[in-house]
C-alpha cells in the first residue's frame, strides 16, 4: 500500500472512472512526517511512503486537488507542504499526534454534498472544527491540532529561504559546529516530543 505506483494508479483510475469538477485526496493511516513519511505497510516490508515517493505518486497520478489531507499523525510539516504544493491548492494535516478517533467525516462531507461549489477554505474550516469538537468530546485529555495551509503561499517564496537555511545548516555541520545546530534545535518549538 505504500508503493508510489499504487497511489498513482488509484488516482488515475479514480479520475478517469469518476470525472469531477474538483478533487480531494485524503490519506488515512499512520504518519511519520518528514522522517518516515506516510503510511505503514505492515504486511510486506514494514515500509512507509517517504515524501519523495509521495511526490512521485502525485506527479504520476496527474491530478490537481483542491486539498490533500492527512488523517494521520505528524504530516503537517513544512516539508510535506513543499512536496504537495505542485499538486494541491491546500494541505490539511496535523503537526501533532492524532488520537485514534481521527477525523469526523460526516459534517464536511454533508456540507460538500449540499453545496458542491462550497469554497475549499469553508469546507476545510468545517472539517477542522468538527475534528477539534470530536476530539474534545471523545478524548478530552488529548489536544487536537489540525491546520489548513494555503500551498500557493509556498510557491516561489518559501523554497528559496528554506534552501538558504538548509545550506547554512549544512555548512555548520560540515564545519563540525554541532553544538550550534543542537542549541538552535532545542530552542525551537516542538510538537510530539
Amino acid at each position: 500500500m505504500v508503493d508510489p505506483s499504487t497511489l498513482a494508479d488509484f488516482i488515475q483510475y479514480s479520475t478517469k472512472r469518476y470525472p469531477a469538477d474538483r478533487y480531494i485526496l485524503i490519506m488515512w493511516d499512520h504518519g511519520g512526517g518528514s522522517l518516515t513519511g506516510f503510511g505503514y505497510d505492515q504486511y510486506f516490508q514494514r515500509d512507509s511512503m517517504t515524501l519523495d515517493e509521495l511526490s512521485t505518486a502525485l506527479r504520476n497520478g496527474g491530478c490537481q486537488f483542491d486539498f490533500i489531507g492527512f488523517d494521520a499523525c505528524l504530516m503537517g510539516t513544512f516539508e510535506t507542504a513543499v512536496v504537495l504544493e505542485p499538486y494541491a491548492d491546500y494541505m490539511i494535516a496535523s503537526e501533532e499526534v492524532e488520537p485514534g478517533v481521527g477525523w469526523h467525516y460526516n459534517g464536511w462531507i454533508t456540507a460538500l454534498s449540499q453545496d458542491t461549489s462550497i469554497p475549499t477554505t469553508k469546507l476545510g474550516k468545517i472539517l477542522i472544527d468538527d475534528y477539534v469538537k470530536e476530539v474534545a468530546e471523545k478524548v478530552s485529555e488529548t489536544q487536537a491540532t489540525l491546520s489548513m495551509v494555503d500551498l500557493a503561499e509556498f510557491k516561489g517564496i518559501i523554497p528559496p529561504a528554506f534552501s538558504r537555511f538548509s545550506s547554512s545548516t549544512n555548512d555548520l555541520l560540515d564545519e563540525e559546529k554541532y553544538k550550534t545546530v543542537a542549541d538552535a534545535r532545542s530552542g525551537a518549538k516542538e510538537f510530539a516530543s
